[in-house]
């Protein structure tokens, strides 16, 4: 069995100035991350993934220890920010290939996060864990390869993801948070959703 833990980062600053891949954790983001990878699920980690974006991977960090960053894992490119409304956030779980013409589609994303994983997964040996820190809408476009993802509340964010027809997550994708996914004889046999308010996975 092979365990990939699926990082969503910690809490960011708001701060619409800065630029996406250069936000800085909050705060409470800081201490947020310490208290994730302070659960008895990160024990068995031994190598740590980041996207490059400093929120992700100041969340990395929290593991203490040598964190190797992969441009892959970032965040999906999602265009022209003045057409990221309730209808683009529904139409996009509508339709995988739906984008805008300066962004990525979820497939897009998917395809990227896929390769990653990938490669990541086949350097692993059996019985290994490790930790990936990425992006809501990322972990989501690879979770497509086995999840359905739907629509709850647009304007919210909220999301639900089933997996064979159980619900992994029915809400709001806590910053952070993680997907935990067994694998064996490199196919999945199970995903959990874990967060610091919510210590046992589901």
């Amino acid at each position: 069995m092979k365990t990939v833990i699926l990082v969503r980062h910690s809490e960011p600053i708001k701060d619409r100035v800065v630029p996406t891949e250069a936000l800085p954790l909050s705060e409470q983001g800081h201490r947020k991350a310490q208290a994730l990878f302070a659960l008895d699920v990160f024990r068995p980690v031994k190598a740590v993934y980041s996207s490059p974006y400093r929120r992700a991977y100041s969340t990395a960090e929290k593991r203490n220890m040598p964190v190797t960053v992969d441009a892959r894992l970032r965040e999906r490119e999602l265009g022209n920010p003045e057409t990221l409304n309730g209808a683009f956030w529904n139409r996009q779980y509508e339709n995988y290939d739906y984008k805008n013409g300066d962004g990525e589609s979820l497939n897009d994303a998917r395809e990227r996060m896929t390769a990653a994983v990938g490669e990541i997964r086949s350097a692993m040996e059996d019985g290994d864990t490790v930790a990936i820190v990425s992006h809501a809408a990322a972990i989501c476009a690879f979770l497509l390869n086995w999840c359905t993802v739907e629509v709850v509340d647009a304007q919210k964010k909220l999301r639900k993801i089933t997996y064979n027809g159980t619900a992994v997550l029915n809400g709001k994708i806590a910053a952070p948070s993680a997907f935990i996914l067994k694998f064996e004889d490199e196919q999945l046999r199970g995903i959990q959703y874990v967060d610091v308010e919510n210590e046992t996975p589901l």
